[in-house]
This record gives structure tokens, sequence and C-alpha cells, in this order.
């Protein structure tokens, strides 16, 4: 008769953590049957190891190109006379980051925007083969590749933004400022990631509506102080901004730490990786307006 169907033979090597076959959306190591429908928790020890290692390899490797970036303005005074003779370039920048930011954010998974809409709208004719018969819009990240390309974009333009606020501030104030952020975030993680505060995720969603609360409030600070002509460069209100800023990101980095190991899905990676570099950027540059505010009252 029939031989045994293939799928079998291949799902039963992903089972021990061997991938079948070599995927282009980086996610070989995931096993099929459970690649879109489960999260990281509910995976094998090597399968969460690895998401882990891959969300913390695209993150070093974000904060790796904005700090050599930095560096490199900081050293280099041609860069930086270019850096501050074209701040239309850094407005460009800080478009272009916010852009692919919210890309990244709100793109839906190639399986849940199929799983959203009627099978017509996704499907050709029906002579076409299945794999062709697939019509997903630009918007959707259907690709790994697609989603790093974005990943860097994001992160150059970020890098740019962030050599420029650098460089307002003294060399000794920076570099404070980057030590007390990598004992801050080193702390967080490794505390967040323990299996004593896993009882928090219950409670996520509403620390996550007072963290978004916090955050408006900071935004509309920042926009009456700019509408109504407040003083911005009083020592006293850029402290209360900057310890209201580092309290809020750091909630931001243990929370997103906890939710990203144990509630998203093991393709989404890049996603995770943003969301942290993110919570760690804002937090270096509060620290950095308290530590330069708190030498000038000095």
């Amino acid at each position: 008769m029939s031989g045994p169907p293939p799928p079998y033979e291949e799902q039963s090597s992903h089972l021990y953590g061997q991938p079948a076959r070599d995927s282009q959306d980086g996610n070989a190591f995931i096993p099929e049957d459970f690649k879109y429908s489960t999260v990281v928790i509910s995976f094998e020890p090597i399968i969460r190891q690895r998401f882990m290692h891959k969300v913390y390899s695209l993150l070093s490797c974000q904060l790796l190109a904005s700090l050599s970036f930095c560096y490199w303005a900081s050293v280099s005074t041609s860069l930086q006379n270019f850096i501050m003779s074209h701040i239309a370039l850094f407005y460009i920048c800080m478009v272009v980051s916010l852009v692919s930011c919210i890309w990244l954010a709100v793109s839906p998974r190639p399986e849940d925007y199929e799983a959203s809409v009627p099978e017509p709208l996704l499907t050709g004719s029906s002579e076409e083969p299945a794999q062709e018969q697939r019509r997903l819009p630009w918007y959707v990240l259907s690709s790994y590749k697609q989603k790093l390309t974005l990943l860097s974009i994001f992160t150059l333009s970020e890098a740019y933004c962030l050599s420029l606020v650098t460089l307002a501030y003294d060399k000794d104030t920076v570099l404070s400022a980057l030590l007390i952020t990598t004992i801050v975030v080193v702390g967080v993680s490794l505390t967040a990631l323990s299996e004593r505060f896993e009882n928090v995720l219950n409670s996520a969603t509403s620390i996550y509506y007072w963290l978004n609360w916090g955050l408006w409030i900071m935004i509309g600070m920042g926009l009456t102080a700019l509408l109504f002509g407040w003083n911005t460069h009083s020592s006293k209100f850029n402290l209360l901004y900057g310890w209201l800023g580092a309290i809020l990101f750091t909630a931001y980095l243990f929370i997103d730490t906890q939710l990203i190991f144990r509630k998203v899905y093991p393709d989404e990676e890049v996603r995770c990786a943003m969301m942290l570099y993110l919570d760690i950027v804002n937090l270096f540059l509060s620290i950095l307006r308290i530590l330069a505010n708190s030498n000038d009252d000095n």
C-alpha cells in the first residue's frame, strides 16, 4: 500500500529539539506543531534558552551599535560638526525611529492576520499553488529578514539621536549614567527572571495600565512645559522629570522582561528585543538627566 506519512517523521525529530528542516525566517528551532499557538514558557527548556539567546543577542547588537556611534561622536570632531550643523537630520531620524517602532509593535503576525480575515481575501484562483495563493498586505512583516531590516533601521536612527543628546552632557556624567544603567538593568533583569516573581504576571494588566498613565503624565508635563513656557532648564523640574522617568522605565523593564519570556510567541524575538531596548535607552536618558542636574545643584 502506501508508506508512512512524511509529516510524522519530521515532527518526531522536532520534538527532541532537532529542527527537521532549515527555515528562512530564523525560527528553525521551533517545533512546527507549536510554532504559532504556544507561548515561550510552555516549551521545553532548550527552546526557551534558544529564544532567550536570540532576544539578548539582538538586544546586545542594538546596544553595541548605539554605544559605538555615541563613542565615535564623542571623539570625532568632524562628526560632531556634522551632527551640529545638520539638526534637521536629527528630526528626520526621530520620525524614522518612531515610524519603525510603531510598525514593529503593531504589525500583526501573519498567522493572526490570516485567522482574522475571510479566506477569499487571502487566496487567488483555486488553480494556483497553495503557497502562491496567500495574499498578505504590505504592512504585515511576513519574514524574519523584513523584521530584522526594520529593527536595524530603528536602531541606527535611535543611535544617531542618542549621539546628539549625549554631546550635550559632560563625558564623566555620561559614563556615570551608563554605569548606573548597566547595574540597574542587570539587577532588574535577573530579578524579573526569578521564579519568585512569577505571580506578578497575574496583575500585569493592571500594572501596565498605571505605567501607561505614568508615561502619559510625563508626556503631558513635557508638552505643557513647551507650550506654556515653563522653565525646562530648571534643575528642580529636570530632577522631578528624571526621577519619574527612572522609576517608570525601571518598572517597564521589569514587567516587559517577565512578559517577554512568559507571554509572547517564539517568533516574536525581534519585537521583544525592541521593547527591552526602548526600556533601557529611556532609563539611561532619565538617569543622565538626574546626574546632570544633581551636578548643577552642587
